[in-house]
């Protein structure tokens, strides 16, 4: 039990990551059998070796550039976080005005699920592009981050103010994931200190802000029209109807989670060079801007292909996949490796810059990392917000660590 707990704290990101893989092995197998299992250890044997092989050079010093890494220096004055909230509140603020207000709220007052739907979709199609680009990096990194931070440094005043903003603004975008993704870094520091009522409330938080925009973007539930064409949903429709409704959803969102990301892979496997050929880089949009050619973004080509169904509805949708399988998609094989290589570093970079702590390493990696299991590793780290975490987390890790010095 002590060497899992020691592997665990020296490798939090990599134990993340194995999780993440051994469930979409698990969909992969549940889905096509045996089919493309060679495939998926095609990735993660190469992943293993790269990742421990550096891990091994930077402990024997063999690369000592990584070890400065963990003497990072005072950037910031001791008022630093005052800015960092500040800048987190304008960036609220400014795009709720650029947008015109809370489209949340106004949802209230929406009574047909067309109008719904295009208010959703103005929030990101009205706006400027700039906009969109700082909500995005706000939501997914600056305001988890800012809380968290002042969370250690028990800052409670201007924390409750953030917290409340922050809840408002998850709201308002409309978006059920975001009120996760700004709360979750702080619903793990309340579980490893131990609070679990704090845990709880925050919980009852997520749930209802998901409840109310659930109610909102369904006008039936409060005498509305729902005048948009259904589709039944996976979550649904792979469940036997013999089942009572609640029992139907829990075992959808189970297959959702543990089966369709596997599911996804092994599509994107089938298809792929069967019936769309390799892009030998036409799937990267900087290659593509370089080479002077086509974009081609196989998760929207492919949609109409593995969801024939909704794509006769006239539907157009994406149907993402696990990070890997984007370089797959482009150098075949060969992909597969060269992912393995680019995660194997990154993992091991990250590492090298959180050191030990495994409550930061887990409160402000977890997320980015299982996000993997549907997204190109390039989109978590830039336009996800992952590498903006990992920049604020340098640049503020000496506040974390005064503070854990303090407690």
């Amino acid at each position: 039990m002590n060497v899992i707990k020691t592997f665990i704290k020296n490798h939090t990101l990599f134990s993340i990551y194995t999780m993440v893989f051994l469930i979409l092995l698990y969909g992969v197998i549940e889905t096509t059998g045996s089919k493309y299992v060679f495939n998926m250890f095609l990735f993660f044997i190469p992943l293993i070796t790269f990742y421990f092989g550096l891990t091994y050079l930077a402990k024997n010093k063999k690369f000592k550039g990584f070890s400065s890494l963990k003497k990072i220096p005072d950037l910031l004055p001791d008022y630093s976080f005052l800015i960092l909230t500040g800048i987190c509140i304008f960036l609220i603020i400014g795009h709720l005005i650029h947008i015109g207000g809370s489209p949340g709220i106004k949802g209230f007052s929406i009574m047909d699920t067309t109008n719904i739907v295009d208010l959703r979709r103005n929030i990101t199609s009205e706006a400027s592009s700039l906009w969109n680009y700082l909500s995005s990096f706000n939501i997914k990194a600056i305001l988890p981050f800012s809380l968290l931070l002042l969370a250690f440094k028990k800052k409670k005043f201007l924390f409750s103010i953030l917290i409340t903003i922050g809840i408002f603004y998850a709201f308002s975008l409309m978006q059920k994931s975001y009120i996760l993704t700004v709360l979750f870094p702080i619903i793990l520091l309340t579980l490893f200190k131990k609070k679990y009522f704090q845990s709880i409330g925050l919980f009852l938080i997520c749930g209802i802000v998901v409840i109310s925009l659930i109610y909102i973007q369904n006008p039936q539930m409060r005498g509305g029209v729902d005048n948009v064409t259904k589709v039944e949903t996976t979550i649904v429709k792979s469940v036997s109807d013999t089942k009572s409704y609640p029992i139907r959803v829990i075992l959808g969102l189970k297959h959702r989670i543990f089966v369709v990301p596997g599911e996804m892979v092994s599509q994107w496997f089938h298809h792929i060079p069967k019936n769309k050929p390799f892009l030998y880089g036409g799937g990267y949009g900087f290659i593509c801007k370089m080479k002077g050619i086509k974009h081609v973004e196989y998760s929207k080509v492919l949609y109409p292909i593995i969801r024939p169904k909704y794509a006769e509805k006239g539907l157009q949708g994406s149907v993402n996949t696990a990070s890997f399988m984007y370089e797959y998609s482009n150098f075949g094989n060969a992909g597969l490796v060269l992912s393995a290589l680019f995660l194997g570093f990154l993992l091991f970079f990250i590492e090298s810059i959180f050191g030990n702590n495994v409550l930061l390493k887990t409160s402000l990696n977890l997320f980015p990392i299982f996000m993997l299991s549907s997204g190109a590793l390039t989109t978590a780290l830039f336009s996800g917000g992952w590498g903006l975490v990992i920049v604020l987390y340098y640049i503020f890790a000496r506040e974390f660590r005064v503070e854990s010095e303090r407690n």
